[in-house]
């Protein structure tokens, strides 16, 4: 348990500092050689949606190769974690030249969407390690605070992006060590490769994927473009938007609980309604913020009032289905559930920077991202 959690942690505090900078990278790349930024936001939105594609073809492989034992397919999972970011460092670096940077790009968007499908944490070991102890709240603090020392140490050191994306493979890989120390479980997928395809499509299993489907919307907008929104809002800053990030982490480890307490004295978390509410009104408002500030107030009222959270820290699994805990067949099913949501958001996206404008790309996948909250929120009751 002990090998779980460090793992665990220094997975987390990689991902949490260098996982959302890399796709600001790959925008920043493609505004310098697009023709306009609506051209850079579309081709960042469908190189993401290439990773998540690629999520939902490699799962149904992850989630049979299981049955050979979890921690291989946790090493082999980190260890393209850990590729993504180097190879993505390595480009910007010039090792191959800057004419192999595109395909140096879609080398980092398969690698990550290789590591989501692979990395599954086995629920046995999961439920064991909760039960044993939780991750200090210490801890919780040092993750939540990687975006801020990644944004000011981008903003202060001419080299940064190249080194915080070498700084996150090591980590990376400095996380693989303690899984060898793991208990080894074997997990059981009974549905052969084809046949888990098919199961997305089957009457009975609609709910569910249905529901993940409308997750992955509203969890691509919030991990993919809001991000880019923020960082286009704060005037192009690292420093900024890796300040906003950890204080609205910050927030929401010493508002949740309180607020929670809260809302469950008024009885507010047993009522439809106001679940449907506190789902779409941080949308809304984020439709309305033009500073930081606003930014702030609007993405820490959603951290700590949304009905379904995502833990503290959602960039290190990006709402990975079952918060990246392998369950059963149907875990698999959400998991690519959510991909597919996230491919349809990337793809309306780019479509509609292309075809009109930047700004009304941000509020239809803001407003789609509302409405599909809401839709979660009520399936999921």
């Amino acid at each position: 348990m002990t090998a779980l959690s460090l793992h665990r942690f220094l997975m987390r505090f990689a991902l949490a500092g260098a996982n959302i900078f890399a796709w600001i990278f790959a925008f920043q790349y493609f505004f310098l050689v697009e023709p306009d930024i609506a051209h850079a936001l579309a081709r960042t939105a469908l190189l993401y949606a290439l990773s998540q594609a690629i999520t939902c073809l490699v799962t149904p492989y992850g989630a049979r190769a299981l049955r050979g034992g979890a921690r291989r397919m946790l090493l082999y999972a980190t260890v393209s974690a850990a590729a993504a970011f180097a190879v993505l460092g390595a480009a910007f670096v010039g090792v191959w030249g800057g004419a192999y940077a595109p395909e140096a790009l879609i080398v980092f968007a398969v690698a990550l969407g290789i590591y989501r499908a692979l990395y599954w944490i086995p629920f046995e070991l999961e439920a064991r390690a909760t039960r044993a102890s939780r991750l200090p709240l210490a801890g919780e603090f040092v993750i939540a605070l990687a975006p801020l020392a990644s944004g000011l140490f981008i903003a202060f050191a001419a080299v940064a992006p190249v080194w915080l994306l070498d700084i996150g493979a090591a980590l990376i890989v400095l996380s693989a060590l303690p899984i060898y120390f793991m208990a080894e479980v074997h997990e059981g997928f009974s549905w052969e490769y084809r046949e888990t395809f098919a199961q997305l499509w089957e009457p009975e299993n609609r709910t569910i994927v249905t529901q993940s489907f409308f997750e992955g919307l509203s969890g691509a907008t919030l991990l993919f473009f809001w991000p880019i929104a923020v960082f286009l809002i704060t005037g192009w800053s690292y420093g900024m938007l890796g300040i906003i990030l950890s204080f609205t982490f910050v927030v929401a480890i010493l508002a949740r609980t309180f607020v929670r307490k809260l809302l469950r004295r008024a009885r507010l978390q047993q009522s439809g309604f106001y679940d449907a509410v506190f789902a779409v009104t941080p949308w809304l408002f984020r439709l309305s913020v033009a500073t930081p500030i606003g930014v702030i107030l609007a993405d820490s009222y959603f951290y700590t009032t949304t009905p379904r959270r995502m833990g503290i820290d959602p960039v290190a699994f990006e709402q990975s289905a079952d918060g990246g805990s392998y369950v059963d067949e149907y875990t698999a099913l959400k998991e690519m559930s959510l991909a597919l949501g996230r491919i349809v958001i990337c793809v309306v996206g780019a479509g509609t920077a292309l075809k009109v404008s930047l700004p009304v790309a941000f509020v239809t996948v803001i407003s789609i991202a509302a409405i599909a909250s809401v839709i979660g929120v009520l399936a999921y009751r």
